[in-house]
C-alpha cells in the first residue's frame, strides 16, 4: 500500500484547512482502487514546528532537534503528498514555507499535488508553492483549486462539483503514476 500524506498548511485559529484536508483524504480513499493509498493527515498546527532553528543547513541532513527528526520521518516515509493550502495575500501561508525549509533530501523527487482554496481557488498560492517545491527538487505533479463559495464555503462546508472531484481524481492518478515511475507532464486541473 502506498503512503499518502495530506498536509494542512494553515495554522491560524478558525481555519477551515482541516475540513478541506479531511475531504481531500476521503476523496483519495474513495477514488483509489483497493489497497492503493493509506492516507494520513498531517496538521502543521499540531506538528507545531518552531520558526526554523536548526544550526546546520537542511541539505546536510544533520538534524539536531526531535521536532525536525519527526517531521523528516513523516515526509520521508510517505510515497506521495497532497498539500492543502489557503491563499493569504496572494500566496501561501508561512507555516508551510517553514515546514519546507526544515528539510531538503526528504523533498527530492517526492510526488506532490497541491490543492488550494480561496476566493480565486488559490491559484497564486499554488503557483508560488510549486515554485518553492521545485527548487527543492520535489516532483509537483499538478494542482487544483477550490473556489469560494462554489466549491467550499468560507466556513468550510464543501459543495464540490462532480467535475472538480474528477479533477482531484486526476491528481491522485498523477501521484500514483509518479510513485510507480511513470513520467507525466504536470496536471493543471484548476478549470476542472
Amino acid at each position: 500500500m502506498k503512503q499518502l500524506r495530506v498536509i494542512v498548511s494553515s495554522t491560524r485559529p478558525g481555519r477551515i484547512g482541516p475540513k478541506v484536508a479531511e475531504w481531500v483524504a476521503a476523496q483519495a480513499s474513495a477514488q483509489a482502487t483497493a489497497d492503493e493509498w493509506e492516507v494520513k493527515l498531517l496538521d502543521l498546527s499540531a506538528i507545531d514546528l518552531p520558526f526554523f532553528n536548526e544550526e546546520d543547513m537542511p541539505r546536510n541532513g544533520n538534524y539536531a532537534f526531535e521536532h525536525t527528526k519527526a517531521w523528516a520521518s513523516e515526509v520521508f516515509e510517505s510515497d506521495a503528498i497532497v498539500i492543502v493550502t489557503p491563499q493569504y495575500n496572494r500566496s501561501f501561508p508561512a507555516p508551510i514555507k517553514n515546514a519546507i525549509d526544515y528539510l531538503y533530501a526528504e523533498w527530492q523527487r517526492k510526488p506532490i499535488a497541491l490543492v488550494g482554496y480561496g476566493w480565486t481557488g488559490a491559484s497564486d498560492a499554488t503557483a508560488d508553492l510549486a515554485k518553492v517545491l521545485r527548487h527543492v527538487d520535489a516532483d509537483v505533479v499538478g494542482e487544483t483549486g477550490l473556489v469560494f463559495p462554489e466549491d467550499v464555503s468560507p466556513t468550510g462546508e464543501l459543495t464540490v462539483s462532480d467535475a472538480k472531484q474528477a479533477a482531484l481524481g486526476e491528481l491522485f492518478s498523477a501521484l500514483s503514476r509518479a510513485v510507480s515511475g511513470t513520467v507525466d507532464e504536470p496536471v493543471d486541473v484548476a478549470a476542472g
